[in-house]
């Protein structure tokens, strides 16, 4: 198991900016459990962006589906 420090950069690192104080006072086991499920929300979050902009793509013509995928990527 990572040291709570590590675990507390990398979700430092994954939000942006210092964490709470009452974030920094949980155990590394509660840490970890933190940095697991913001890792499989932002997951699930890729997948649903992803899954949108294809569903979105239905409303431009089969002709220019192409050319918009590449402007939009």
């Amino acid at each position: 198991m990572p040291s709570a420090d590590r675990v507390q950069a990398q979700l430092e690192t994954a939000l942006g900016g210092a964490l709470p104080d009452g974030v920094r006072a949980l155990e590394a086991e509660h840490l970890e459990h933190l940095a697991q499920a913001l890792a499989t929300a932002r997951a699930a979050q890729g997948r649903e962006l992803a899954a949108a902009g294809e569903r979105a793509l239905g409303f431009v013509p089969r002709l220019l589906r192409g050319p918009v995928r590449k402007v939009v990527s």
